[in-house]
């Protein structure tokens, strides 16, 4: 007797549990830090991807905006398209990450390693790249308004046809890079280096602290516009 009711009670416990089991809400797995592969399209705005190892990954036209990327690993990875309005992406490395057309704005991206990196037709209106590595990165065509870029480097660096209206250029370095057809109207650039730089058709009016930077082998074309009392020779 004893027996038989210690064996029902143990069959009832059983499925007990069985029930609460499926009763549970499905969880779902967490992505590990470690993350290299196809994430194109994803919806990650708002989340918490600091210190992540992206190299290599492909995460084209997905939802950053507002994430939580710093010192994120993502050297060669596919970030075109991207919406990151406002993402945190503080000293993130980017060294030769694809970001054409990826939207930028009001991102904070102080200290970034981004050499070799392309930001084409990208929009980084409000974003800080202060003292960011950007030597020989692509800017062209890029919408750089406000953009905060005190004590970068970007030497070397194509911001053909960029946008730097109003942006803080203040003691960054643009030695040998392609300013041309650029748009610098009301930018600070007090004690900025333009060495070697070419300014072909770039529109240089209201350009503040020129006077305190260094245009030491720069030259213009017949069509640059130049802050009123500013000399720069014809590119040969």
């Amino acid at each position: 007797m004893m027996r038989s009711l210690s064996s029902l009670l143990a069959f009832m416990a059983i499925v007990a549990f069985d029930a609460a089991a499926q009763e549970q809400p499905s969880q779902p797995v967490a992505w590990a830090p470690s993350y290299v592969g196809s994430c194109g399209g994803c919806n990650l705005a708002g989340r918490n991807l600091t210190g992540w190892t992206l190299a290599g990954a492909n995460y084209k036209e997905a939802n950053l905006e507002f994430a939580f990327m710093r010192g994120i690993q993502a050297a060669e990875t596919n970030f075109e398209g991207i919406n990151a309005n406002g993402a945190d992406m503080r000293g993130a490395v980017l060294t030769t990450a694809r970001l054409s057309g990826a939207i930028l704005a009001n991102a904070r991206l102080q200290g970034i390693q981004a050499s070799g990196a392309e930001f084409k037709q990208g929009v980084l209106v409000g974003a800080n790249l202060q003292n960011a590595m950007l030597v020989g990165a692509n800017f062209a065509g890029a919408s750089m308004g406000s953009t905060v870029l005190e004590g970068a480097d970007l030497s070397g660096a194509n911001l053909s046809g960029a946008d730097l209206s109003k942006a803080i250029l203040m003691t960054a370095v643009f030695n040998g890079a392609n300013l041309s057809l650029s748009k610098m109207d009301g930018a600070n650039a007090a004690g900025a280096s333009f060495k070697d730089v070419r300014f072909i058709d770039a529109d240089l009016s209201g350009l503040e602290g020129w006077r305190a930077a260094d245009f030491k082998g720069a030259c213009v074309s017949e069509s640059t516009v130049l802050p009123e009392g500013m000399r720069l020779p014809d590119c040969k």
